[in-house]
């Protein structure tokens, strides 16, 4: 089998990517981050930016917030990913125990199975909504293209990835070049159709009486925005070559080009209030068919790109089950992985939208803590160094069997970390506590996990034991 073949099958199952089965570069690397990162569900988190803030201080706060969630996830995710060739699901054995990690592997399928059904949900109603007023489809048949485009979507996105992950390294920097042009486009189409001034002079459109707090709520969005690409970033980094090739592609990928297409959401919001951010039908009104294409070129682009890395992240995550493993194929996996997004689509479309809010802010709930905990056990716990062998026996008696497979100083860090969240911001209704203005909820989370965890460790009867046994196990 040919050196390519092998990377290829190793990069579709459990095993860790070695250095020398690592084919991507820095472009390919940005390319894959930016794919996944500009979407169309930029627009809608840039609508949301819109109701509290204005233009300037807006994009000031949301790339704020976007890049301390990238230094968060980034510190978690990227080096043991790097150094380890492993992804996100069995990077948590260390924290969660064998059989815990079961439980980042749940939430990673739940993740993954939102942002794929929110991207596939909007390139169906986005992709109706151009036809319609453009024309070509009467108003009668727009719920029925809605399904029939976001079911297209995912038929596309299986045939890009039945094949497996290499379509990645090939196809990701196309479309990310792609969709940053035609986001661009977009961008200079607003501002001359609309006026910088009037952009800038436009008021937010539900703002709250405190100004503090409408700052912080912007900040708190873009960090779980950024945090809820874990996930993500664990699954990609993995065919890199080293952790300081990886950080500055990451940095542009996903945090630069995801705050700038944000940005344009949140013009479109306070130039087009009644658009929520999408610009897509303001600009067929003005500009007719031509600017239609414009619209729907980055419509199907973007959101077809973000949804084959975010499938791809969670058939990968399936793979890390023995049994999976064994008796499922990738294109199993990948079919699997795409079922519940078509149930969502066909069945949930509008109750899930409806509360898309909720779901970002679940990810910054959950993931957070996760981060935190992943910290205090890279930095603070292992001194950066993670046993191989252990992170793959699923035996009794392995580095990370803890008790019973599991660690229950990970799950208290966890618990903490939602817990200390909660305290600061209800996610359902997004109504902030004491301390929020100043704290966010998401950093308090992330810190309270990972203290707790520290303390647990040191703690819990076995535990201090145990890591001390497999530091001196661990190569130099």
């Amino acid at each position: 089998m040919s050196e390519s073949n092998t990377s290829s099958v190793i990069a579709e199952d459990s095993l860790p990517m070695l250095p020398g089965q690592r084919s991507w570069g820095p472009l390919a690397l940005f390319g894959n981050s930016a794919s996944a990162a500009v979407a169309t569900w930029c627009f809608i988190t840039g609508g949301y930016v819109g109701y509290w803030l204005p233009a300037g201080k807006g994009a000031i706060a949301i790339t704020a917030g976007t890049l301390l969630g990238l230094f968060i996830m980034v510190l978690a995710a990227v080096p043991a990913s790097t150094r380890y060739g492993i992804e996100a699901v069995r990077s948590t054995r260390p924290q969660l125990g064998v059989r815990g990690s079961n439980v980042a592997l749940v939430l990673v399928m739940l993740i993954m199975a939102g942002w794929n059904a929110v991207l596939t949900i909007f390139l169906g109603r986005a992709a109706a909504s151009a036809l319609v007023t453009m024309g070509f489809l009467g108003e009668g048949a727009r719920g029925a293209a809605e399904t029939g485009f976001g079911i297209l979507g995912c038929a596309v996105v299986y045939v890009l990835l039945r094949r497996g992950p290499d379509t990645l390294r090939n196809v990701g920097p196309a479309i990310a070049i792609s969709v940053i042009a035609l986001s661009a486009a977009i961008m200079v189409i607003l501002v001359a159709n609309v006026g910088l001034d009037a952009i800038f002079a436009a008021r937010p459109l539900e703002p709250y009486p405190s100004g503090g707090l409408n700052y912080a709520l912007v900040v708190e969005l873009g960090i779980a925005g950024a945090i809820a690409w874990w996930p993500y970033v664990g699954g990609l980094t993995r065919f890199s070559t080293s952790t300081r090739k990886s950080i500055v592609p990451v940095v542009l990928g996903l945090g630069v080009t995801m705050s700038l297409v944000i940005i344009i959401g949140l013009f479109a919001s306070l130039a087009v209030p009644e658009s929520g951010g999408d610009p897509t039908a303001f600009l067929i009104k003005i500009g007719g068919p031509v600017f239609g294409v414009v619209a729907l070129g980055f419509i199907i682009l973007a959101n077809v790109g973000t949804t084959m890395i975010g499938v791809y992240v969670c058939a990968l995550a399936l793979k890390q089950v023995p049994a999976v493993d064994r008796r499922v194929s990738w294109k199993g996996s990948t079919a699997l992985s795409i079922l519940p997004v078509l149930v969502i689509l066909v069945f949930f479309a509008t109750p899930f939208m409806d509360n898309y809010g909720t779901f970002l802010a679940f990810a910054g709930v959950t993931l957070g803590p996760v981060c935190g905990i992943q910290i205090a056990d890279y930095y603070f716990i292992r001194r950066q160094r993670l046993d191989v062998r252990g992170l793959f026996s699923d035996k009794p008696g392995g580095a990370y069997w803890y008790f019973g497979g599991f660690n229950p100083a990970g799950f208290i860090g966890v618990v903490v970390g939602v817990a200390a969240y909660l305290a600061f911001l209800d996610p359902v209704h997004f109504i902030a506590q004491a301390g929020f203005e100043f704290l966010t909820a998401s950093i308090p989370a992330t810190a309270a996990a990972g203290i707790a965890y520290w303390i647990a460790m040191r703690a819990i009867p076995g535990l201090r034991r145990h890591q001390n046994e497999q530091a001196l196990r661990q190569p130099a």
